[in-house]
């Protein structure tokens, strides 16, 4: 491709090279370097111009467009670039960027496949912006040359942008039957605009027979919405979700999910001009499956910075050593898509004069993860601000679920001392069970040394039942300890547990005390079983370790996650476990937890979102204006919750209220050409004939301009 030659002339493929075990990352160009002599936008050269107006056209954000555009020097347009493409390189600081390259790639595509006929380049087409945009569809469906109908292709998408929805249809079609393929929309063109001939003329119904009888009522399906599953009005009437669809393809950078991805790219280095993320091999990260007295599961961790020293201990005036940390912990499907990411900052001091003893202990944070059962992938990034270092680390996890007739133990944790806390706290502690909060002791490299025992507590869970129908029965625990080279040195500890002592949520804490007095150096397996006599209930669970003569003890330093507490109260944890329901694809589970969310907090966009769009989908407009009657909105609203919500109100018969609904939305998003739709729409069953078509006209106005269309250089 000859306009990568062309950027690589200007500095752009300079690439950031990777030092030994670590990974460089350089400063992100902000709008706010831009200093105020270069308030006026520059006239670039060609090779600046074609990268912003063809390369990253559909991808740049409006403040970094309107940021690069008011660079003075070739220099600081070069960095620009450089840093554009690293905050969206899959792997900071590589030397390879997957997405640039695949952006570049989607180009050349789209120039070779949509440019015929158009007029134009392939890129500059509706086919190729969607291909840029998204990727190659999951599927193509073309009909050229199907009876009545003009040539169309329909494109199916799914998981393509979080800002997009699960699933979604995009239809082209030759408007003239010759010429390039437009975008189709159900509102603004329909299913009439389809078909040849006089026959359906201003007449969808007949259109949509047509349609039927040439090509299938999948089609015709599609020519009226183009998210599967949307319900259609009986009465014919098209709603405007697919117009929304269509919106926010054709501005995707600028989405507030997506816009809010990139802030959290730009916070990782924003304040520093570089830094250093070390990988797994120095984090140490524990992880406990736990299940709460309710039988609500969560997932424990603690993050151990491995080496003495890691952690930058200052002191400050008053004789105090503090230190600051971020961390950033991202929750992801096993397939690597995110659900949904925790990032906290934390600041504290140590006491008086701790510097020296800080260092020799280490360093760790523990927190929790409101996780329901399922499979999850973690990234863990903890940063100190000192040093601008990063400690980089990811680990699988598997919440267990209930099971019926069979116990779990879904891990052991091995533990350096227990203290008391309120139980009533016990779900916003980080390591608490049962009354009792526990100090976990590292696990990807676990030693001792002959003078300690070994300390574990787990977790038994059972299927929900009534303790006292158990109280009496014994459950038999079998602890086991030995070199797992050699069979014959086993050590067995037999135990029972009475069965009563079970929550009525299937959950009984225990825990063991292990002398190692006796044990040689040397590898060591430690397992837990449990079985019900008589019975084909038993579970295990095991840790490894070593016995060296030498070793210290290990007992880091741990501060907590901040603010559980507040995360808890205003209904950001029920937020979080909803969107891993929604992850599973169990939308009920998700809905219930998303209400409880927004009764916390009424400015939960994400949890009002997902809930208009659920009663929504289920045609319960009622319950769609009774959310609105409880929470509102706000200005942070997104455009496809408003018409989703104005269409319910439309669909209950409140006109009037619908009408100030909308004119109150539009005050704050002038330019949202679907509120005007909306708006059109509600004019149209008042019989407002004039006021009809002045919001259609202004609605159409602004989606055929489309805020992401590239614009001339001035």
């Amino acid at each position: 491709m000859a306009h990568m030659s062309q950027i690589s002339s200007f500095g752009i493929a300079k690439r950031i090279a990777r030092a030994t075990g670590f990974l460089v990352i350089s400063t992100l160009f902000v709008p706010a370097a831009v200093p105020p002599a270069a308030a006026q936008k520059q006239k670039l050269e060609k090779g600046y111009k074609e990268w912003l107006e063809r390369d990253v056209a559909y991808i740049i954000t409006k403040d970094e467009r309107n940021t690069f555009l008011r660079l003075t020097s070739d220099a600081t347009r070069d960095q620009f670039i450089q840093n554009f493409w690293e905050i969206r390189n899959p792997s900071p600081g590589s030397p390879e960027n997957q997405y640039k390259d695949e952006i570049y790639k989607r180009i050349a595509y789209a120039n070779a496949h949509y440019g015929t006929g158009s007029g134009s380049e392939g890129w500059h087409t509706d086919r190729g912006q969607t291909y840029i945009t998204l990727g190659p569809p999951k599927q193509i469906e073309k009909h050229y040359g199907a009876p009545n109908l003009l040539p169309m292709e329909i494109w199916f998408y799914s998981d393509a942008n979080p800002a997009l929805p699960t699933f979604f249809y995009v239809l082209f079609y030759q408007r003239d039957n010759v010429g390039d393929f437009r975008f189709y929309s159900p509102s603004m063109d329909g299913p009439d605009k389809l078909v040849t001939g006089t026959e359906a003329i201003n007449d969808p119904q007949a259109a949509l027979h047509m349609i039927t009888s040439s090509v299938g009522p999948e089609v015709a399906h599609i020519a009226q919405t183009l998210i599967p599953g949307e319900p259609l009005d009986p009465n014919g009437r098209i709603g405007l979700q697919s117009d929304l669809v269509l919106a926010r393809l054709k501005n995707l950078a600028n989405q507030p999910v997506n816009l809010e991805e990139l802030d959290h790219r730009r916070q990782l280095v924003a304040t520093v001009t570089s830094r250093l993320v070390v990988e797994s091999k120095d984090l140490d990260i524990v992880r406990m499956p736990v299940r709460d007295s309710r039988g609500i599961t969560r997932l424990d961790y603690a993050i151990r910075l491995r080496n003495s020293g890691d952690l930058a201990i200052k002191r400050d005036e008053k004789g105090n050593d503090t230190f600051a940390v971020d961390v950033r912990v991202q929750v992801l499907t096993p397939e690597g898509k995110l659900i949904f990411t925790q990032q906290k900052s934390v600041t504290g001091d140590l006491g008086p004069h701790r510097t020296d003893e800080g260092q020799k202990q280490g360093f760790g944070y523990e927190g929790l993860l409101p996780l329901p059962p399922g499979k999850y992938h973690l990234d863990f990034l903890v940063t100190d601000t000192a040093k601008k270092i990063g400690f980089h680390g990811a680990r699988d996890v598997d919440i267990p679920g209930y099971a019926d007739n069979t116990f779990v133990i879904p891990a052991v944790l091995p533990f350096s001392i227990a203290e008391p806390v309120d139980r009533a706290k016990d779900g916003l502690i980080p390591f608490a069970m049962a009354g009792l909060r526990f100090k976990p002791l590292g696990t990807n490299a676990l030693f001792f040394n002959q003078s300690q025992d070994l300390n574990v507590a787990y977790q038994i869970w059972a299927p929900p039942k009534d303790p006292h129908a158990n109280a009496g029965e014994k459950l038999d625990v079998e602890y086991a300890l030995g070199d797992p080279a050699v069979v014959q040195h086993v050590t067995v500890i037999k135990d029972s547990v009475d069965m009563g002592s079970f929550t009525p949520s299937g959950v009984l804490v225990n825990g063991k005390k292990i002398p190692l007095a006796d044990q040689s150096e040397g590898n060591y397996l430690f397992t837990v079983s449990v079985a019900h006599p008589g019975s084909p209930l038993k579970a295990h669970s095991a840790l490894s370790f070593q016995i060296l003569g030498d070793v210290a003890a290990n007992s880091p330093v741990d501060v907590d996650e901040p603010a559980i507490d507040v995360d808890e109260a205003r209904g950001v944890l029920d937020e979080e476990r909803a969107l891993c329901y929604v992850a599973q694809g169990l939308t009920n589970d998700a809905r219930s937890l998303f209400r409880i969310a927004l009764h916390k907090n009424h400015e939960d966009e994400i949890a009002r979102a997902h809930l208009v769009d659920a009663y929504y989908t289920l045609k319960a407009y009622s319950a769609v204006v009774s959310l609105l009657d409880d929470s509102g909105v706000t200005t942070g609203t997104d455009s496809d919750t408003i018409v989703k919500i104005a269409e319910s109100l439309l669909t209950t018969g409140d006109t009037t209220r619908t009408l100030s609904f909308l004119q109150d939305a539009i005050q704050t998003r002038p330019q949202d050409g679907p509120l005007y739709l909306a708006l059109a729409d509600c004019y149209r069953q008042m019989g407002n004939a004039k006021k009809e078509k002045e919001m259609l006209t202004k609605g159409q106005s602004l989606l055929k301009t489309g805020p992401s269309a590239p614009s001339s250089n001035p």
